[in-house]
């Protein structure tokens, strides 16, 4: 085809800086009693189940937490949400 344009045609490439983008910080998260209370045990092994019957409330209520502990980290797993909890030292290794 021909193009009609040919002043945007370059014959020499383009010259390109790559700067390396400056990591921001992560936000500081707060996690409530019960949530750090709920990743801590998950960081031990523990189930939905398990944990439920630990803190003495229902599988939906411990599920009602990590919905929300994956919400403020901003994530879809509750793993990812441990590991960044571990990293920020929000919660120990058991």
């Amino acid at each position: 085809m021909y193009r009609a344009n040919t002043a945007s045609v370059r014959s020499s490439p383009a010259q390109v800086s790559f700067k390396p983008q400056e990591c921001e910080q992560p936000k500081a998260i707060s996690l409530t009693t019960r949530e750090k209370e709920v990743l801590q045990w998950s960081a031990a092994g523990k189930s939905s189940w398990e944990i439920a019957q630990i803190v003495s409330c229902t599988e939906a209520g411990v599920n009602y937490h990590f919905c929300n502990i994956r919400r403020k980290f901003g994530v879809r797993s509750r793993w990812v949400a441990l590991v960044m909890a571990l990293e920020q030292g929000l919660i120990q290794t058991p």
